[in-house]
């Protein structure tokens, strides 16, 4: 009797539970299909009610049983006792991490987690804001000053250049 449930599955509905099966929501399958989301959970809800289920993953653990397909179902949380392949995107601990090296499984940190500093190229202008070798807490409170006087006067002075091309545009209107 099981067999005939799944087979009256429309194609919309094993699509969308096979998706269920990678761990994917709907927000995520919706995209893929070119439907919207309530239209996938619709479809889930279809599926979920011919196969007598009262969840998503259930529906799709049995059509997959009855495809007898090995999808690969990914794992969401992967064991810490899974050792990591090295890839490209890894390398050594840096020097500015804190960490000792042996801190870190397999002593490599991945490329999100490393400190990175930019170099500016020789030639380049030196700028106390954050640019370059810089960091915003560099700065004493007297260039914290200087910075916002400069910068409150940079502005009033464009403010003044929109009046004056307003103004000028006005006269010229009106002459």
């Amino acid at each position: 009797m099981e067999r005939n449930r799944l087979d009256r599955l429309t194609e919309q509905q094993r699509i969308c539970l096979r998706h269920v099966y990678a761990h994917l929501t709907s927000k995520e399958i919706a995209p893929l299909l070119g439907i919207e989301p309530g239209s996938v959970d619709q479809h889930i809800k279809a599926a979920m009610r011919v196969l007598g289920v009262s969840d998503r993953r259930s529906a799709a653990r049995l059509l997959v049983e009855h495809e007898g397909a090995e999808l690969p179902q990914p794992l969401v949380y992967q064991p810490l006792d899974i050792a990591t392949r090295s890839v490209s995107g890894e390398f050594g601990a840096s020097i500015e991490s804190g960490f000792e090296q042996s801190r870190w499984s397999g002593g490599t940190l991945r490329e999100e987690q490393a400190s990175f500093r930019v170099f500016l190229p020789e030639g380049a202008p030196s700028f106390p804001l954050p640019i370059g070798d810089t960091k915003p807490g560099d700065l004493n409170w007297l260039s914290r000053l200087g910075w916002i006087i400069a910068i409150a006067i940079g502005v009033a002075l464009a403010f003044g250049a929109l009046v004056s091309a307003v103004e000028a545009l006005a006269r010229l209107a009106q002459g």
